[in-house]
């Protein structure tokens, strides 16, 4: 990695006595009609008053970034199955790799390999220096839908992915692993959980039934929360025994005994709908990014890319009642409303309260928005808003589109602290 160009950026807002103190890290890497081909990417870190404390630029696309206690940062590259763990200066302190992944490269040297077969989207540690990361699995099922959209579709033969939470030990060895076709279940459907994305990611003639895109740890129970794209739903399962403790989401197309699991709504609220990202609060509650596609489940009528919009949310969580209540949002209004149909996040600053958005994959086919991100024109914005939705931030990552540049993206970003 080296420190040379900045990646195309505006600069739309900053107030920095308003601001969170300290440093926004995330990814920008090709996106859109580029997600598959592009060489090339920055990890970037954008300080208090809005300039590049952190400026890595990469001939491949990393994934995804974890601010580390100790104040480094850790990251993924696609190559190899590598993550890195670096000094804020970019000095390197380890790395680890998946050998399945290296497809005749050398390992980096010093790196230890990681036991598992691939691993994907977010990255995350436990408090114990332990790696929460996503891989997945490909089991075969008879009589399964072969569409998420014809309720008369035939049903037959198919290879579903599911996805599998692990648990990994820096010295590279499983300590745990749950997986989701075990804990849900696997004939559930919501809209996208037909859809062809593993078979570009070696595996092929496969169903991308549920889609993990985070994990997260909740410290106070010992239980993990994941979120799941295509199921519409974020759950939370015990980590020593992999018991399912809710379901969060759409009540659409549940059975007995999952539907036991959903949380009942109090008040108004709004379910989320092919979410990313998922953290707890210092309150206690759960926060999201939504991004809104479709807005409803099998087989409700979809809304149109053109209405749509996405959101941060969060939502608290009674357990002991087995309710849910919207508590704070930002993105539905008239005058907030942006759609980011993938990618994404959002996370609560822990001194201002503020929240810090990314719309991390705001994709358009002749200007006009899209559900279909891997044909499109994308580019991507990252914000700072006040508990009360003022902007205090507000950045936006583009290319030229008129000149064919290879549009951009971010997946999500992370917070370090000054």
């Amino acid at each position: 990695m080296h420190s040379h160009n900045k990646p195309p950026h505006r600069l739309v807002t900053c107030i920095p006595e308003r601001r969170e103190p300290g440093v926004i890290v995330f990814n920008i890497r090709p996106g859109g009609w580029a997600d598959l081909s592009g060489k090339f990417g920055w990890i970037v870190g954008i300080d208090r008053n809005g300039e590049f404390a952190i400026n890595w630029e990469f001939d491949q696309q990393p994934q995804d970034t974890c601010v580390l206690g100790n104040g480094n940062i850790l990251f993924s590259l696609p190559k190899g199955g590598e993550l890195r763990e670096v000094t804020r200066q970019g000095n390197l302190v380890r790395t680890w790799h998946v050998p399945g992944e290296l497809k005749g490269q050398l390992a980096p040297r010093g790196s230890t390999p990681l036991n598992l077969a691939l691993f994907h989207h977010r990255i995350n540690v436990f408090p114990n220096g332990n790696f929460l990361l996503l891989g997945a699995e490909a089991r075969n099922f008879d009589n399964w839908p072969q569409k998420d959209d014809d309720p008369n579709a035939p049903r037959g033969p198919a290879k579903v992915v599911g996805d599998i939470i692990y648990e990994i030990a820096p010295s590279g060895s499983v300590v745990r692993q749950w997986s989701i076709l075990d804990i849900l279940d696997p004939y559930r459907l919501s809209y996208g959980s037909c859809s062809v994305y593993w078979h570009q990611r070696g595996i092929p003639d496969s169903f991308d039934w549920c889609h993990a895109n985070a994990a997260t740890y909740d410290p106070n129970d010992d239980s993990i929360i994941v979120s799941l794209r295509t199921q519409d739903c974020i759950i939370k399962f015990e980590r020593a025994s992999g018991k399912l403790k809710w379901i969060l989401g759409d009540h659409g197309n549940w059975k007995s005994p999952w539907k036991e699991k959903l949380l009942k709504p109090v008040g108004e609220l709004e379910w989320q709908y092919h979410q990313h990202d998922c953290s707890v609060t210092p309150q206690g509650n759960i926060l999201c990014f939504d991004n809104g596609n479709f807005r409803t489940v099998p087989f409700g009528k979809k809304m149109a890319a053109e209405d749509s919009y996405s959101r941060a949310v969060e939502f608290a969580v009674d357990e002991s009642a087995m309710t849910v209540r919207q508590v704070w949002s930002y993105g539905a209004a008239p005058g907030e409303r942006l759609f980011s149909c993938y990618q994404s996040g959002a996370l609560r600053l822990p001194k201002t309260g503020n929240t810090l958005i990314t719309y991390g994959g705001v994709s358009l086919i002749d200007g006009k928005p899209t559900f279909q991100n891997h044909s499109a024109y994308t580019k991507a914005r990252v914000i700072e808003v006040t508990p009360y939705g003022e902007i205090v931030f507000d950045m936006w990552f583009e290319t030229d589109e008129a000149s064919k540049a290879e549009p951009l993206s971010i997946f999500r970003a992370e917070f370090l602290a000054d």
